[in-house]
């Protein structure tokens, strides 16, 4: 069992190969468990991952003993997801919203009541438009406020409003299909 002490951040700074693989199994499922929420390519989700874990390595002596290494871990691979949308070359194109929508955020829609497992819900997450994934992700899972996500994705405040209500809206719609389903059954 991997241990993050003195020792092996010491040989991680050192470039000692077993102990950073050591570190790079112990860290692997967290900081994929954060990709996968954000991209549904498999092979973009490695790319994420081991960029995260790159910047772990070269940034390990900023880790601090006695503070939570998975929280410090998933911040460095929300960068990494955030750093990566900025560099994808449709970055603006990705996060256009329709300048309609301020006229459909007054209809209320109705509450669906349904339980899931998390595996359901990263389904029901993977039915959204990569940007609005990001958004969403970020606000109602990350817990970052609209004002944070403004800052961090470069983009309007009017943006992210728009991102977070689509999602909603999408989701509210798949889970209205995937309610009917269940009565029918």
């Amino acid at each position: 069992m991997f241990e993050l002490n003195h020792n092996s951040i010491n040989a991680i700074k050192k470039g000692d190969r077993k102990v950073i693989l050591d570190l790079y199994r112990y860290t692997f499922q967290v900081l994929m468990g954060n990709a996968v929420r954000y991209s549904n390519d498999q092979e973009k989700q490695m790319e994420i991952v081991n960029n995260a874990f790159m910047k772990i390595v070269a940034n390990i002596d900023q880790f601090q003993l006695g503070t939570a290494y998975f929280s410090w871990a998933k911040q460095i691979v929300k960068r990494e997801i955030i750093d990566d949308f900025r560099k994808n070359k449709r970055y603006k194109e990705l996060f256009s919203y329709d300048d309609d929508y301020k006229n459909d955020s007054l209809v209320s829609e109705p509450e669906i009541d349904t339980t899931f497992q998390a595996e359901e819900l990263q389904q029901l997450l993977d039915h959204l438009p990569p940007a609005t994934k990001l958004v969403f992700n970020l606000y109602a899972i990350d817990g970052y406020s609209s004002k944070e996500i403004m800052e961090e994705l470069q983009i309007s405040y009017e943006t992210v409003k728009w991102h977070i209500k689509e999602a909603r809206k999408r989701l509210k719609n798949v889970l209205s299909i995937h309610q009917t389903q269940e009565m029918k059954s």
